[in-house]
């Protein structure tokens, strides 16, 4: 993911820790299958043990 807008940044500082990975799935979502691709992707090379376990791999 090249970048995520300021709004959202600034936002996720109000937004309970638990929600905030919640917000910016729903957000990658928004975007498309492009985006959606990508951050499975980073997800991947991020954590190849977790991306397994949620049969992302």
């Amino acid at each position: 993911m090249k970048h995520i807008s300021l709004s959202l940044r600034d936002s996720s500082s109000s937004i309970v820790r638990g929600d905030r990975g919640r917000v910016l799935i729903d957000t990658v979502r928004k975007k498309g299958d492009a985006a959606s691709s990508e951050m499975i992707r980073f997800l991947c090379e991020l954590d190849p043990f977790l991306s397994e376990h949620l049969g992302l791999m």
